[in-house]
């Protein structure tokens, strides 16, 4: 009997600490899901805050913002755009905003403590919509080559920024920033050169170069090991008409490569093509003027006496607004099938331009 109570009372320990682990276990378990469920919920909310701020910056156009966020270094956020969609959250956390209509020109990845927005208007000829570009405060740009007009223009206009202007690649110091990036204005350094000795211990996703050359093309770069890879095949046209803070040409300097360029372009492409009709009307593309064209065509011709060359700009002479807005909006529709086809649209976009300025003499402009 003796015995027997002894294996009694052991089974009840054993019973004891086995149900005190599972219920351990379980009370653990319920934390460890409550944390995760705040920690997701915390960065459903940083995600929401960032799309407000993005939204917000993206419609200020020609503005800076140099936003302190202190609270954020602990957390790393990832940028993306494949097929027309860009998407942006906080690396392995779920909450991911995805948008298919405002271009964000950035790199893959920030860390930071000082998020910095820029936003500047792309026009082609007349406004299509403000490209924002997204940066860091430390994320170094190192301005290099000889085409002193844009050098200039540049460092004028990117005032605030972490960048520097060095004449030769070796000039480029590694500090306490988390990414470099190299910014040929020319042609004359990257594609013929070393990486920079002084930036050897960086890892090679985190300096990279962009390198403008020839006529409205652009290459990027990535580091491998101490060289330069070139990251695209085929060659990135800028799709702009040039001029001073051309938007197409800075948002290649702030954003990761020639994919997540194009994606976001192909948004411009696209609002491109729907402003085409709302200066030409739907019919545009079969050279039927309607829209803003169709009401001062009709205007014109209710007063011939007044029309004169005004028609002829419109309709008449050679190169007319009519003719040249149905070759823009055909050409932005085939741009966005095939990337080949958006050079195109330059002659389209430069003929409007003039045509709007004949016009400005004596007749109503366009836009």
């Amino acid at each position: 009997m003796k015995k027997k109570g002894q294996i009694q009372l052991t089974f009840s320990w054993i019973y004891i600490l086995i149900a005190g682990a599972v219920i351990l276990l379980f009370f653990i378990g319920l934390v460890v899901k409550q944390a995760k469920v705040s920690e997701e919920k915390l960065s459903l909310d940083i995600t929401r805050i960032l799309e407000s701020i993005f939204a917000g910056a993206g419609v200020s156009e020609k503005t800076k913002n140099f936003i302190d966020a202190p609270g954020l270094s602990d957390y790393t956020f990832f940028f993306n755009c494949e097929e027309g969609v860009s998407e942006f959250g906080i690396k392995d956390r779920p909450a991911i905003s995805q948008n298919s209509i405002d271009p964000v020109f950035v790199q893959k990845e920030i860390n930071t403590i000082k998020i910095i927005t820029w936003s500047l208007p792309y026009r082609l000829p007349f406004k299509v919509m403000d490209f924002l570009m997204v940066t860091s405060g430390n994320t170094k740009y190192y301005l290099t080559g000889g085409e002193d007009r844009f050098v200039n223009e540049f460092l004028n206009s990117t005032e605030g920024f972490n960048r520097e202007y060095i004449s030769d690649l070796e000039e480029a110091k590694a500090g306490g920033e988390v990414a470099i990036r190299i910014i040929d204005s020319d042609g004359s350094q990257v594609p013929t050169g070393n990486v920079p000795s002084s930036l050897a211990s960086f890892e090679d996703s985190k300096v990279s170069a962009v390198v403008f050359s020839g006529t409205n093309q652009v290459d990027f770069y990535q580091k491998e090991g101490n060289r330069w890879k070139k990251l695209n095949k085929g060659a990135v046209r800028i799709i702009s008409l040039g001029g001073e803070r051309d938007a197409a040409k800075y948002a290649a300097i702030f954003t990761e490569n020639d994919q997540t360029y194009q994606c976001n372009m192909q948004k411009a492409f696209k609002r491109l093509s729907i402003l085409a009709e709302v200066y030409g009307g739907n019919e545009i593309a079969n050279f039927k003027p309607g829209g803003k064209l169709g009401e001062m065509m009709d205007g014109y011709e209710a007063q011939p006496y007044q029309a004169g060359e005004c028609l002829g700009y419109l309709e008449k002479y050679d190169k007319n607004v009519l003719d040249s807005l149905a070759a823009l909006k055909n050409k932005a529709e085939a741009c966005q099938l095939e990337e080949a086809s958006c050079l195109e649209l330059l002659d389209a976009a430069q003929d409007i331009k003039q045509l709007n300025e004949n016009l400005r003499l004596n007749c109503i402009t366009l836009y």
